[in-house]
């Protein structure tokens, strides 16, 4: 048993997650509208790894904003627990998740899934977002410990 409450720490990840990757799909799409002229274009390379049928932009949309919502989710949940149960100081946090988020959207991009070279930068200022975003939802060290019960 460790004094930090796992699960909360988890928990709050997932939420931090969900919220952080709703900006990091505005920011992209933004992004990559002023780039290429294409907003759906971070969308679509997800979209046709889930689906190869994925040609609509409105399937682009779904699709991407389903895969987007998991992977943050996820990237949230394995920050939390893993990483942020040992920050006491939010600031470093902030770094921590920033550099998470932008490492992480490098192995997306390294594993074929990212996008094309012109929309790439958007992304990776996506990414950044996500998490500086993760970061401030992330609770510190001393907001999910464990209280002790005092033995009678």
């Amino acid at each position: 048993m460790t004094e930090v409450n796992g699960l909360r720490l988890a928990y709050r990840g997932f939420i931090g997650g969900l919220a952080a990757s709703y900006a990091w799909l505005a920011l992209a799409m933004v992004l990559s509208g002023l780039l290429v002229a294409d907003p759906l274009a971070p969308l679509r390379p997800m979209a046709s790894a889930l689906s190869p049928a994925a040609t609509s932009a409105e399937l682009a949309f779904v699709l991407g904003l389903l895969l987007t919502q998991a992977g943050g989710g996820l990237a949230g949940i394995c920050f939390a627990y893993f990483f942020a149960r040992f920050f006491t100081v939010r600031r470093t946090l902030l770094v921590a998740a920033a550099s998470y988020a932008v490492l992480s959207w490098a192995l997306v991009q390294a594993a074929g899934l990212g996008v094309p070279p012109a929309v790439a930068p958007a992304t990776v200022v996506a990414a950044l977002g996500y998490g500086l975003l993760l970061g401030v939802g992330t609770p510190l060290r001393s907001e999910v410990l464990r209280t002790q019960s005092p033995v009678t």
